[in-house]
């Protein structure tokens, strides 16, 4: 290395312009490194964000809960009892309507016979509208006899009345057979007796969203032949860089400017 400088030096006294081009044409690694000082430097970081499925328990009402499962199931499961205390509520309705009026009022009314009786068995269901068919037989065939005679025009009503009382009958003791699958709300009522609530154990999932900070490079400003120049590096710089003459960054100086 010393040999070749000191003919670099007697080169460039006989012939400057043939020294110049010998020169460019070396590597930078011998020639002379320059110690740049960092003016500053800052470390820039990637941001990452991930979304996952997190699952946790809580406790919830077990009314809740029954409710959940229960708009879970199809809707024809959902109104399968009192689609079917509808269809038998009309054809309840126009059976009493052909057994009790005339054929051309029949026919006239048939269709709003069948269509109350129909609502009244949606809301009451098959088993009120069971209920009102035996509450309804019961009493007809009681009234047959003197006591129909006696009440005349009375035994109507009355076989209303029992009619609609076994129709609530029939509900009650539908629901106690085939229970409904969402109990009843607690009562509202602040002063009177509240039912106690059971709760139970619940899963509840949704999404967590995770950052991630990760070191990505290091911006670096620096000062080169009067010139402040800027340059992006995979690692921290230190207090100054080591340059070629030509101003290519070959790494940290590793030294301490003061």
């Amino acid at each position: 290395m010393t040999r070749l400088a000191t003919g670099l030096t007697c080169l460039a006294l006989v012939c400057p312009a043939a020294a110049q081009t010998v020169a460019e044409t070396l590597p930078d690694a011998v020639v002379t490194p320059v110690i740049a000082p960092v003016l500053y430097s800052y470390a820039t970081l990637a941001r990452q964000e991930s979304a996952r499925p997190i699952c946790w328990q809580v406790l919830v009402p077990q009314r809740d809960v029954l409710i959940r499962e229960h708009n879970a199931k199809p809707w024809l499961l959902r109104n399968l009892t009192p689609i079917v205390g509808a269809a038998m509520g009309g054809v309840v309705g126009g059976l009493l309507l052909r057994h009790h009026a005339s054929a051309i009022a029949a026919k006239r009314w048939m269709l709003p016979a069948v269509g109350a009786g129909a609502a009244g068995g949606y809301l009451a269901g098959p088993g009120g509208v069971t209920g009102f068919v035996l509450g309804g037989g019961i009493a007809d065939y009681a009234l047959r006899g003197a006591l129909g005679r006696k009440l005349g025009k009375g035994k109507v009503p009355v076989t209303v009345g029992v009619a609609l009382g076994g129709a609530v009958a029939g509900m009650k003791l539908w629901e106690m057979v085939f229970p409904p699958d969402v109990p009843p709300a607690p009562a509202a009522d602040p002063e009177g007796d509240v039912d106690a609530e059971v709760f139970v154990r619940d899963e509840v999932c949704g999404t967590s969203t995770q950052t991630a900070y990760t070191q990505s490079l290091y911006r670096v400003g620096y000062r080169f032949n009067g010139e402040e120049l800027v340059a992006e590096l995979p690692y921290d710089p230190g207090e100054a860089l080591l340059l070629t003459s030509t101003g290519n960054i070959t790494g940290p100086a590793r030294v301490r400017l003061d």
